[in-house]
């Protein structure tokens, strides 16, 4: 599986190497799954088998090369998109291929994402080829290597994430809907579809045939659950999350807003405020910078016939200077321009693209409409 990850980490595991630029990490749980097929070809009626045991093995070191062309292939495949690796790690469940995805496009996590189960499935389709000219223990364990193949581009392009049939679902509906967390909520309830069918066919489907459930099945079936669900959950939560932030601009949470010069009255205030349709107020100091702010509402205390001569720093609440944040900042954006300003002021100013308050924001309602 493809994972464009958040930052670079070093990971822990054995460093085999560097290909394509991508440092090569084998995890010790993939010595455990190789003893583990090894062990699993080795018992049959008869008892415990050498032959069988050497068949394992083989077949257990043919099915890491096929997940490790596998990763390669992820690998390639965004470095023909110009993306750097970090590194191609080895796991007890398969493998993941860690990539810098800064500004991602749709074609490029489909294609990326493709491309490691169809070359399991190109590996698959020729062992199965090859096997039928081989005899003896070589022909059984490429036929067996082909089958492992076939079954891991089977289950890697199944439509739900985190798998890589999941991340194709992702690309096509971003695509499509040119929204791209509408493909992570699609892609992720694929994934929790895929979980629980795991544990159907492994259990369910059985029962209902009045049969009995093979424990090893069962078991294999219950960790996938276990990986996968979680996964396609965790997805579905964050890209709800980020697909609301997407909505939200710093313009859309503010109340209207006018800039005024700090020496002008509030009878003026009132006018220009009017004018403008704005409910509050940015008092401009000399140098044209946001010194204070209040709402046009509060100037309803100041006496009619005072209004011409009171000026606007008798209603006027100080502002921190600096806090404004662009009327157009979205998402991600909004959150950088935001954080910064926790704890150190309640209001922001929102800013055009020319720099002139058009709005003010309150900081706990911006934080509730991000969270």
């Amino acid at each position: 599986m493809s994972q464009p990850p958040t930052r670079a980490r070093k990971p822990r595991g054995i460093t085999l190497g560097r290909v394509l630029g991508a440092r090569i990490v084998l995890m010790p749980s993939t010595i455990v799954m190789a003893l583990i097929l090894a062990v699993f070809y080795a018992a049959d009626e008869d008892g415990f088998s050498r032959q069988g045991f050497s068949i394992g093995l083989a077949v257990a070191l043919l099915l890491f090369v096929s997940v490790f062309l596998h990763e390669l292939a992820h690998t390639a495949a965004a470095r023909g998109f110009k993306r750097e690796v970090d590194e191609i790690v080895l796991t007890f469940f398969g493998g993941h291929t860690q990539f810098r995805s800064a500004d991602p496009r749709p074609l490029e996590i489909g294609v990326i994402a493709a491309a490691g189960p169809l070359t399991n499935a190109v590996i698959g389709a020729l062992a199965l080829a090859a096997s039928g000219a081989l005899d003896g223990m070589a022909g059984r364990i490429v036929l067996y290597a082909g089958a492992l193949n076939l079954i891991l581009a089977g289950f890697n392009a199944l439509p739900g994430s985190p798998l890589d049939g999941g991340r194709v679902v992702n690309a096509i509906v971003w695509a499509v809907s040119g929204d791209r967390w509408k493909g992570h909520r699609w892609a992720a309830q694929g994934g929790r579809i895929v979980a629980i069918g795991v544990i159907v066919v492994a259990v369910g489907l059985p029962i209902l045939r009045g049969g009995q459930v093979d424990f090893v099945a069962a078991i294999w079936a219950m960790f996938l659950f276990s990986v996968i669900w979680p996964a396609a959950s965790a997805e579905l939560r964050a890209a709800t999350v980020l697909g609301r932030r997407e909505n939200v601009t710093a313009l859309s949470l503010a109340a209207p807003a006018v800039g005024i010069p700090y020496d002008a009255t509030v009878a003026q205030a009132r006018e220009i405020a009017a004018r403008a349709q704005a409910r509050e107020v940015v008092v401009l100091a000399a140098d044209g910078q946001a010194a204070g702010h209040f709402p046009v509402a509060l100037t309803e205390a100041v006496p009619e016939e005072a209004r011409a001569q009171t000026r606007l720093m008798s209603v006027t609440m100080p502002l921190v200077r600096g806090a404004q944040i662009p009327a157009t900042a979205t998402g991600e954006r909004l959150v950088e321009a935001v954080v910064p300003w926790f704890g150190r002021t309640d209001v922001l100013v929102v800013v055009d693209e020319h720099g002139i308050p058009v709005g003010i924001a309150k900081l706990d309602e911006i934080r509730d409409a991000l969270s």
